[in-house]
């Protein structure tokens, strides 16, 4: 009996068009280097991306140095999402399997044709309203409306989001798990980090955190929490902030100072650098579908205290001890408890150092990439 033919997939990567792409531009990264491994190793697929026409603030297209087939709107992302939204352009015909890595996602033009897919990497927005800006919220849950009246199947990153989103209405025979791998990051630039260091007055050891610097990551408690500490460590190691501005106002995260030193965005071999040079990670956010920083420090053995919410980490169902220290991103006291045993109780560091790597290398973007070409080959 003849093979299936395999599916013709078009991969929607509009948030690799973003300013601040974030954690969904490195899952979608991520996604395409495992399909490239899979492809290495004769389990190719055939995978057309598309997005909106390629900014022109300079650097060239990201897109066409993937190596892969390209389609490209005339517009640019705001209209063409708000064309997508309104259903004013559709995805191109052609496709056996339409999928987007973001909400973002316009839908097929003939549905009995093409298999509409759309990752969901959290409902923050209903968790954390106060922590979302109310268009964005507004936006969100229309986008979620649509992917559920289309009869979407959805990815999302952890059994914990797949909760969220069969209790906002999604059958759960369409959800589909495919928790982040953590191989991304490329080797670590030592020299690099070593002159990032210099230029914000860092000489030895720190505490590392890394994400967006918006209202949900949660970073005030965190400095707060550090600032409680720092004078009774056995040495006072400053808190370095690596990540872009977001939205949101930072009346509660104090100026840049001896406690607090913020990089903005780094190049990944540098931040790769900097895990590897950093006493301890911590990242304490007040909601995530996934959270892809910790991954990157466990990756790197660096010992690391993460909020319950991260479920990257420990997600819904886990048995067994978590390779990071647990702490309640609403407690400051106990985030604090958790900063001093990472960054001094030696056994503590050790342990965590080496059940954090072990678990860390067991989720690479093939296995993830493997899951997406299982569900795209049953979507029949």
């Amino acid at each position: 009996m003849d093979e299936p033919e395999e599916p013709s997939v078009l991969l929607v990567a509009e948030q690799l068009r973003r300013r601040v792409p974030g954690g969904i531009g490195t899952h979608a990264r991520g996604l395409l280097q495992g399909l490239r491994q899979l492809g290495d190793a004769g389990e190719g697929v055939d995978v057309t991306i598309l997005a909106s026409r390629a900014p022109r603030r300079g650097g060239g297209d990201e897109l066409e140095g993937m190596g892969w087939p390209l389609r490209t709107s005339r517009l640019p992302g705001r209209a063409l999402t708000r064309a997508w939204d309104h259903r004013w352009l559709h995805a191109p015909s052609g496709f056996r399997v339409v999928h987007s890595v973001s909400m973002a996602a316009p839908l097929p033009e003939h549905a009995g044709r093409s298999r509409l897919v759309v990752t969901v990497h959290d409902l923050a927005w209903r968790r954390h309203p106060d922590a979302t800006t109310s268009r964005g919220a507004r936006w969100h849950e229309a986008a979620l409306a649509r992917a559920r009246r289309a009869g979407a199947d959805v990815v999302v990153p952890s059994r914990h989001v797949a909760a969220d989103v069969v209790a906002a209405g999604i059958e759960e025979a369409r959800v589909t798990v495919a928790q982040s791998g953590a191989d991304h990051l490329p080797s670590p630039d030592a020299t690099g980090a070593a002159v990032l260091l210099e230029r914000i007055g860092v000489t030895g050891e720190f505490l590392l955190t890394v994400g967006t610097l918006e209202p949900r990551k949660n970073l005030g408690r965190l400095a707060r929490a550090h600032r409680a500490v720092r004078a009774s460590l056995p040495e006072p190691w400053p808190l370095v902030v690596v990540g872009p501005s977001g939205w949101g106002e930072r009346d509660d995260m104090p100026p840049p100072s001896e406690d607090v030193r913020f990089t903005g965005p780094v190049p990944s071999a540098v931040l790769a650098g900097l895990y590897q040079r950093a006493r301890a990670f911590a990242y304490v956010p007040l909601s995530e579908g996934a959270g892809l920083p910790p991954l990157e420090a466990l990756w790197m053995g660096t010992p690391t205290v993460v909020s319950t919410e991260v479920p990257s980490v420990y997600d819904l169902g886990a048995s067994g001890p978590p390779p990071a220290l647990r702490v309640d991103p609403l407690e400051v006291d106990e985030i604090a408890q958790g900063l001093v045993t990472v960054l001094t109780d030696d056994d503590t560091r050790a342990d965590l150092s080496a059940r954090g790597s072990h678990y860390a290398h067991e989720r690479t973007w093939q296995r993830v990439a493997r899951t997406h070409l299982t569900l795209w080959r049953s979507l029949r």
